[in-house]
């Protein structure tokens, strides 16, 4: 046990910090009032909003015992190198098959999984992905390495 609970100080710090952004970039923004909302409003209130909650959850654990931080680097690098991998091959592959690398590379981080399961949900979300980004989004993305 630690003498502070790092991972509530560090998370209500982290939400705090997003928090007091979303205040200060939403001030560029004219701000009305609460008849007449302006653009700069709602990222203002709710940024002072998830400011205060972010500072409620961090000052209760600095006086509370908590168990030690315990980062999985593998699952962290595999993660990350699928987020890569995706952004990298987009253009070269296409949605489908880029799609499918990336969820295959971030699936090794589960020693559970198997190999028919990493293939069947690669293919199931690469769908899902193309969908999304076709209909759902409307954008132009390559499907497959031969599209235009």
């Amino acid at each position: 046990m630690h003498k502070r609970d790092t991972r509530d100080i560090i998370g209500g710090l982290g939400l705090a910090a997003i928090g007091i952004f979303a205040v200060v970039y939403g001030q560029r923004y004219e701000f009305g009032d609460l008849n007449r909302m302006g653009p700069g409003y709602f990222p203002v209130a709710l940024g002072g909003l998830l400011a205060a909650l972010g500072l409620l959850i961090a000052l209760p654990a600095f006086f509370r015992r908590g168990e030690p931080i315990v980062v999985a680097w593998k699952t962290f690098g595999l993660v990350m190198a699928s987020i890569v991998v995706f952004a990298f091959t987009l253009k070269l592959l296409g949605v489908i098959f880029s799609t499918a690398l990336a969820v295959i590379v971030a699936s090794l981080a589960d020693d559970a999984s198997t190999w028919k399961g990493r293939l069947l949900t690669a293919a199931g979300i690469a769908v899902i992905t193309w969908l999304v980004f076709k209909f759902g989004l409307s954008m132009v993305l390559p499907t497959w390495p031969w599209s235009p």
